[in-house]
């Protein structure tokens, strides 16, 4: 009887997951290990995102603030992002044009935080825009 309200209570996608069980504690694994997969599918797909954020056409504030989503993202799905990761997303795709501020973050003994590397590249965007 249980079952059978269990699986009354499913979308007719997860409910298709779950049709051969015969008791409901199959229904709770089976409904948990896709849940879960799918988050980790999620998850490996934020980190390529993360990696693969480009400066192009945005300002370096919407590159900061799209980094910082889909790390937000991560967080939300359990994944969080390490400091060293997320420095090396903002650093990684930067163009030429930012490379002595980047040789100057990352000949740093310690990284640095995100908030000062934000400061630093917000303020030479600035100045390059001036010029």
């Amino acid at each position: 009887m249980l079952l059978t309200w269990l699986q009354s209570t499913l979308s007719k996608s997860v409910l298709s997951r779950v049709l051969g069980a015969t008791h409901s504690y199959e229904v709770w694994e089976t409904i948990h290990e896709y849940f879960q997969m799918q988050t980790k599918v999620r998850a490996r797909q934020l980190r390529t995102d993360l990696r693969s954020v480009q400066l192009e056409g945005k300002t370096m504030r919407e590159y900061l603030l799209q980094i910082k989503s889909i790390a937000d993202e991560l967080v939300g799905v359990g994944s969080p992002v390490k400091h060293e990761e997320y420095v090396d997303a903002i650093l990684v795709n930067l163009p030429q044009e930012y490379a002595p501020v980047v040789a100057v973050i990352e000949g740093n003994f310690t990284t640095p935080p995100v908030n000062e590397i934000e400061a630093q590249l917000l303020s030479f965007e600035s100045r390059s825009n001036r010029f």
